[in-house]
């Protein structure tokens, strides 16, 4: 039985694990794996789960284009894009850059205004803040520079 370009891709993506194994990877009876894998037409459910766990990039899966694991997605783009379609994507990622910038911006000069409120002295202005200990000015820095590192959302 000649096997379709699709069945010799998840031979190639399951790189020689057995019936049983792919069965418990996909939560499916062994059964049907086998008969998946020897080439009857695979449910979306199995091709889905399998993708899943294997960390499958689809489109190479189902069409044989582009990477097979997404973790190459990422570098296959960058090798296949153009150069328009490169500084695109720089101009795309500074606007984001800008916009975090300005994000962190505000929040210091928020910072920076609750800080000089919450420590003036008694009966003094809150222009005229006591100055904070070092260590907990290089704490407090600390733990915002954290912040800023990590992704948003």
């Amino acid at each position: 039985m000649e096997q379709s370009q699709l069945h010799q891709r998840l031979k190639a993506a399951t790189s020689g694990r057995s019936h049983r194994a792919l069965a418990e990877l996909t939560g499916l009876p062994p059964e049907t794996v086998r008969r998946y894998m020897l080439g009857q037409a695979p449910s979306v459910e199995f091709l889905t789960r399998l993708g899943a766990h294997l960390r499958l990039n689809g489109e190479w899966l189902l069409t044989g284009r582009g990477p097979m694991r997404t973790d190459d997605i990422r570098s296959h783009a960058l090798r296949e894009a153009n150069a328009a379609e490169l500084l695109n994507a720089m101009a795309t990622t500074l606007e984001r850059l800008i916009e975090r910038v300005e994000r962190v911006e505000v929040f210091l000069q928020t910072l920076e205004a609750r800080l000089r409120a919450h420590h003036a002295p008694p009966g003094g202005h809150a222009g005229d803040p006591e100055p904070l200990p070092a260590v907990h000015i290089r704490e407090r820095a600390a733990g915002i520079a954290d912040a800023i590192h990590a992704p948003p959302g």
